[in-house]
């Protein structure tokens, strides 16, 4: 049996959240919190595990930093990987308000967010890749990963958001609203430890923020 944690990237740049070129960009890299969230998830795995055999993130610049910090926790970790596959939707694809990241901070975000989402779930939204494609892709992705959670194995995987639910709702069976909802509740650097075995994947824990969640800073625990 091995095990695989899904890891929720920190808290990033406004422009982290626009076009995929500007996601890519050093503008959509962690914020000083980030990188912080980022170790913390790093020493927080490391008091449960002894070793990470294989790690890997997404190809967007807030992925990739927060599996390099995380890494910082492991003495002897591996060199990290790089998967498209574990990149979030293309907000500056999908969003209707000419929302290209700007305003991803500001009141009333995740409502316009959610509608923008929903029509994308329709097929209404054109230009850019598809629904259907990109939950393919992040279904993709967590098969490439669990090659890499043989028994007594560990891997970790450096993803966002809507990516992870995605891949829970594959797991779960929930639909495209329920996806949404999962969705909505990922806590910055959240750990999600899903259990590699004969019968396939399984779901043990969803959005752990313990190493966040402090009663004397509640400024380290952040959505977005």
């Amino acid at each position: 049996m091995g095990v695989v944690y899904l890891v929720r990237h920190g808290q990033a740049h406004a422009k982290a959240y626009g076009s995929l070129a500007e996601a890519q960009s050093s503008a959509g890299g962690l914020t000083d919190v980030g990188a912080d969230q980022a170790r913390r998830a790093g020493r927080a795995l490391a008091t449960r595990i002894d070793r990470v055999d294989h790690a890997v993130a997404g190809s967007l610049a807030r992925q990739q930093q927060t599996l390099r910090h995380l890494l910082e926790g492991f003495a002897d970790a591996p060199e990290p990987g790089v998967d498209a596959g574990w990149d979030e939707y293309d907000l500056g694809a999908i969003a209707t308000g000419g929302e290209s990241g700007g305003n991803v901070h500001g009141a009333g975000f995740q409502a316009r967010l959610d509608d923008d989402l929903r029509r994308w779930t329709a097929g209404e939204t054109t230009g850019g890749e598809s629904y259907r494609d990109y939950r393919a892709r992040a279904d993709r992705a967590l098969e490439a990963v669990a090659v890499h959670a043989g028994s007594g194995q560990t891997a970790v995987a450096v993803s966002s958001a809507g990516t992870i639910a995605a891949v829970l709702a594959t797991l779960w069976g929930l639909d495209d609203e329920r996806w949404l909802a999962v969705a909505r509740t990922m806590i910055n650097t959240s750990v999600t430890k899903l259990i590699a075995g004969r019968s396939g994947m399984s779901v043990v824990s969803v959005n752990d923020h313990a190493h966040v969640d402090l009663v004397d800073d509640r400024s380290v625990m952040t959505f977005r």
